[in-house]
C-alpha cells in the first residue's frame, strides 16, 4: 500500500509538471503570417485611357524549387544552410503568390485589364505566354533578397519561342525583420515584371 504522504507528494509534483508546460506553452510567440503584393503604383485614369487595351498576357506555367514551395518563410543563413521559421509563414500559397504579383504589375504596366495567371480560362486566348523556372527566390534577413529566374516569351499557341532571359535581381531588404525581408520579395518581383512587360512592349510593337 503506497503511504499518503507519497500519494500527496505524486499529486503536488504532477500538478506541478502541468503548469510548467502550460507555461511553456503560452511562452511561445504567436505566429504571423505575410504575403506578397505589387510594389508597382498604378497609373493615372488618364494614362490608362492611352494604353492598347487589345494586348492579352498568360503569365505561367510556373516552376519553383520545392525548398521554398512550403508554408514557412525560407531565409538563407550561408551558401549552404537555409532557415525555415515556424513562427513566420506565408498567408497562403507562395507559388500561387508569385504569379498573383506579376499579373497585378503586368496589367499595370501595360496597361490592360487582360492578363491572367495560369491556368486561365478556356475563353482566354493570349498573345504572349510568359512560362517561369525560379531558380533561386530567397536571401538573408536584414541584408537582400536575391530572384534567379529564367523566363521565356511564346506566341499564341505557346510553341513559337520569342524571346527567352535568365534574369538575376538582388534587392536590398531595408530593415532586419521578416516584413523589410517580405516587401524586398515585393520589390524584386517589381522589377522582374518590368523586364517583362518591356520585352511585352518590344515583340507587340514590331
Amino acid at each position: 500500500m503506497i503511504p499518503k504522504g507519497c500519494i500527496r507528494f505524486l499529486g503536488w509534483t504532477l500538478l506541478i509538471a502541468m503548469f510548467s508546460y502550460t507555461g511553456c506553452r503560452s511562452a511561445s510567440p504567436p505566429v504571423e503570417f505575410y504575403t506578397l503584393n505589387s510594389a508597382i503604383e498604378t497609373p493615372q485614369a488618364t494614362q490608362a485611357a492611352e494604353a492598347d487595351q487589345n494586348i492579352a498576357v498568360g503569365v505561367g506555367p510556373m516552376e519553383i524549387p520545392k525548398i521554398i514551395d512550403r508554408p514557412q518563410i525560407v531565409s538563407r543563413t550561408s551558401p549552404n544552410k537555409i532557415n525555415m521559421d515556424e513562427f513566420h509563414r506565408w498567408g497562403g500559397s507562395l507559388y500561387e503568390d508569385i504569379l498573383r504579383v506579376i499579373t497585378a504589375n503586368l496589367s499595370i504596366l501595360l496597361k490592360t485589364d487582360r492578363v491572367a495567371a495560369y491556368p486561365w480560362e478556356d475563353y482566354f486566348r493570349p498573345d504572349y505566354r510568359i512560362a517561369l523556372d525560379v531558380h533561386q527566390f530567397d536571401g538573408s534577413l536584414g541584408e537582400q533578397v536575391v530572384l534567379n529566374v529564367t523566363w521565356t516569351v511564346t506566341g499564341r499557341e505557346g510553341r513559337n519561342t520569342l524571346f527567352v532571359r535568365k534574369s538575376l535581381i538582388k534587392e536590398p531588404a531595408l530593415g532586419t525583420d521578416f516584413e523589410a525581408f517580405v516587401s524586398a520579395k515585393s520589390r524584386a518581383l517589381a522589377t522582374l515584371s518590368r523586364e517583362m512587360a518591356a520585352e511585352i512592349k518590344i515583340l507587340h510593337s514590331k
